[in-house]
């Protein structure tokens, strides 16, 4: 769902940037039309996360299609589609206002193990996945042995959900924000010689084993370039399809 809405930011920072090759919203708005189309039909949730390893709710994505439909709206107003604009902007309102519903989780383990009282988390499954909220479902782990390869989502947290920032849909300052960037240093973040590193997510499982042998289809996650693996605390990764 991102890859159909990363086309429509395009347009907009082209028009911005670079006006003259941009020309008039009329070259660009069929291509934009189908793309807000296929985001409202099929979104928020997505079939595939950034890493295209689960699908759900996910911060990244969700930032990146309610931006796409705000500027698909602006895009529609400035050719005549007054009612096209509107009714992208209360579609991008409605999932705007429940991202929190979707991908924040309040009063957990984890939580009161950082002292906040809650975080975005890396992404929640679908509705139809039989939880009581999304935030109570499990997620699967990529990467990772079979016994150690679900988690419940409100225990994996994940930087992506700072893209809610990077879209400008929540402040920097936002307390939401601050008390979710505590929660990634404490489990995501390593010292290295070279500078702090953060993985992508907490228990993750693309990368090395804990001997340094290569990865062979299970690991222990890693970040960035440089490697390392010093996490002031941990999330059980036992598997608990049972609950």
């Amino acid at each position: 769902m991102d890859e159909t809405a990363f086309p429509i930011l395009l347009v907009d920072l082209l028009r911005r940037e670079s006006p003259r090759c941009f020309e008039s919203g009329e070259r660009w708005w069929p291509m934009v039309r189908k793309a807000a189309a296929y985001i409202v039909a099929n979104g928020p949730v997505t079939q595939q996360d950034r890493w295209e390893e689960d699908g759900g709710y996910s911060p990244f994505t969700l930032s990146a299609e309610i931006s796409a439909l705000l500027i698909a709206a602006d895009l529609a107003e400035s050719v005549g589609f007054s009612e096209h604009a509107d009714f992208l902007r209360e579609n991008a309102d409605t999932w705007n206002d429940n991202i929190e519903r979707w991908t924040y989780g309040v009063n957990s383990d984890l939580a009161r193990q950082v002292g906040v009282d809650g975080y975005y988390v890396r992404i929640t499954p679908p509705d139809e996945d039989g939880a009581a909220s999304p935030l109570q479902g499990f997620v699967p782990i990529k990467n990772r042995a079979t016994t150690s390869s679900n988690a419940r989502a409100i225990e994996i947290v994940s930087p992506d959900a700072l893209a809610l920032v990077r879209f400008g849909l929540r402040a920097p300052d936002d307390p939401r924000i601050v008390n979710t960037i505590k929660v990634i240093d404490e489990l995501l973040r390593t010292k290295l010689p070279q500078g702090p590193a953060w993985y992508r997510y907490n228990c993750d499982g693309y990368g090395e084993h804990e001997d340094g042998s290569p990865f062979d289809g299970t690991g222990i996650g890693r970040h960035g370039p440089a490697r390392g693996r010093t996490r002031p605390l941990r999330v059980d990764c036992r598997s608990r399809a049972d609950g």
